[in-house]
């Protein structure tokens, strides 16, 4: 296996290691294509990370080798390898609670990611994809079942307004499947470029977060603010607005793959007795996530995000994490592999 990875802060190396199988199940996969995050970028330029490790978060592959006939798998088809894996070992695990591991193995971070040539998994750590999801729209398959369980952790219902803030590509997708799931999205975001994407993404009120954000939601509501919030955890914006848009009783769901250290206002919560959930992945959502993209539910193609050869990743990643360009997409790359 051909890889890269980051050996220290802001410091990359070509590698080359053999990939074993491990169990009678296992399936090993030619990486076609990877996709790295913003946590991605955040763990190169050295945030709470142990090295060495392979980043990159996302990817599709083809099945390569079967370690035997039992894996379930035929050679040359098309998988999304899960990014989140149970640890089996924990007291959830145990326990057959596997959906709030204590302990997952997510790629990029605390596991190697996808930026190298070959991986191997067990058959249950992959998942088929359908030809009708085109390879680009299934790197984003984790971010579309992290929305699943975000809108799952609300309980949201039908015609409920569900304000979300920040307007990273996570927020926006949660937005677009609170329109599928017939809710009612109000995006807020304070970078214009966002909005932008957001508009055309089909996301009808997209308000900017200034000092009449309150005003302004309180009159798409009817005065009542929102029943349920979510604050995307990779926003910029402070975690004071998803609480002064909350209404009394209301859910705050932190969701998000970055796990930033955010300061929250209880006085305010206490006061308006708020309930918090926090969604991190997208474990358990794999398979729905793949059948709305099958569907058509979400709309990928507003992503703007720069794709390169393998040979020039090592570069690119370089200057885009120098760049200073804001966005939600401005520190996202696609890699292609093969």
């Amino acid at each position: 296996m051909d890889g890269i990875q980051i050996i220290r802060k802001n410091e990359l190396e070509v590698i080359s290691k053999k990939e074993v199988f491990d169990s009678v199940d296992s399936v090993k996969i030619k990486i076609k294509k990877a996709l790295l995050t913003p946590e991605d970028f955040s763990t190169y330029e050295g945030e709470g990370v142990k090295y060495p490790v392979i980043p990159a978060r996302a990817a599709i592959g083809l099945v390569s080798e079967l370690g035997s006939e039992k894996a379930g798998y035929s050679r040359g088809e098309k998988v999304f390898p899960h990014p989140e894996i149970a640890c089996g070992k924990c007291a959830e695990c145990l326990s057959g609670d596997d959906d709030h591991c204590a302990s997952f193995s997510i790629a990029g971070k605390n596991a190697d990611g996808f930026l190298r040539d070959f991986a191997v998994f067990k058959g249950d750590e992959l998942s088929m994809l359908p030809s009708s999801i085109e390879d680009n729209e299934a790197l984003f398959i984790d971010h579309v079942a992290l929305c699943v369980n975000a809108i799952n952790a609300i309980d949201m219902q039908k015609g409920e307004h569900v304000v979300i803030v920040g307007g990273d590509a996570l927020g926006i997708i949660l937005a677009q499947l609170v329109i599928y799931y017939q809710g009612v999205p109000i995006l807020v975001e304070n970078n214009d470029d966002n909005i932008i994407v957001a508009k055309n993404a089909g996301i009808y009120y997209t308000l900017f977060a200034d000092n009449k954000i309150e005003k302004n939601v309180s009159e798409l509501t009817g005065a009542r603010l929102s029943n349920k919030v979510v604050y995307m955890t990779g926003s910029n914006l402070n975690t004071d607005i998803a609480l002064k848009l909350a209404g009394n009783n209301a859910t705050v769901c932190f969701a998000g793959f970055a796990t930033p250290s955010l300061r929250v206002n209880f006085t305010q919560a206490l006061a308006k007795l708020l309930q918090f959930k926090c969604v991190t992945n997208g474990y358990g959502a794999i398979e729905s996530a793949i059948n709305l993209l099958a569907q058509k539910a979400v709309n990928l193609k507003v992503f703007s995000v720069p794709s390169v050869k393998q040979e020039q990743a090592a570069e690119k990643i370089k200057a885009i994490s120098k760049a200073q360009k804001a966005g939600a997409f401005s520190k996202m790359l696609i890699v292609e592999m093969a």
